[in-house]
């Protein structure tokens, strides 16, 4: 962190290529191919190793110990790369507050999007006796009339 702003030093994401870059690295010193590596690791297939490699996803928690046992990893390393990146990504995503809805539609998109649609916005809808996207544009109209 930076002592003047209190932010991290590294740019956002550096921690996705960071672990992007360090499968890279270690399966080309340990002389694998990304088929093998796959195979090793027990995935049918090599395209998640390069969408892992590019950074494009990251490897989920089961092939962790699988991955750093096969490119020679310290234990835990991994996990703790992609706690980094999923925070990084989190601070990214929420850091903008794109403020309330302006439209029922982008309430109805917000509310499904933050699992709203499925859970919450059914019930308020069945207190309410109206459906759940109705229940959504009735909420969507009270916060918009309480920030005017």
């Amino acid at each position: 962190m930076t002592a003047a702003s209190g932010k991290p030093d590294r740019p956002p994401g550096a921690a996705a290529g960071e672990l992007a870059r360090l499968l890279r690295r270690k399966r080309i010193e340990t002389g694998q191919s990304m088929r093998v590596l796959a195979r090793r690791v027990g995935l049918s297939a090599h395209s998640p190793i390069s969408d892992y490699e590019q950074g494009r996803r990251l490897p989920p928690p089961d092939l962790d110990t699988a991955l750093e046992a096969a490119l020679d990893i310290p234990g835990g390393t991994l996990a703790r790369l992609r706690r980094q990146a999923l925070a990084e990504r989190a601070t990214a995503l929420l850091g903008r507050d794109p403020g309330p809805p302006h439209t029922p539609r982008e309430a109805v998109a917000v509310a499904s999007g933050a699992g709203l649609g499925d859970g919450a916005a059914a019930v308020l809808g069945f207190v309410l006796g109206v459906p759940a996207t109705l229940a959504v544009v009735i909420l969507w109209a009270a916060v918009r009339r309480g920030t005017r």
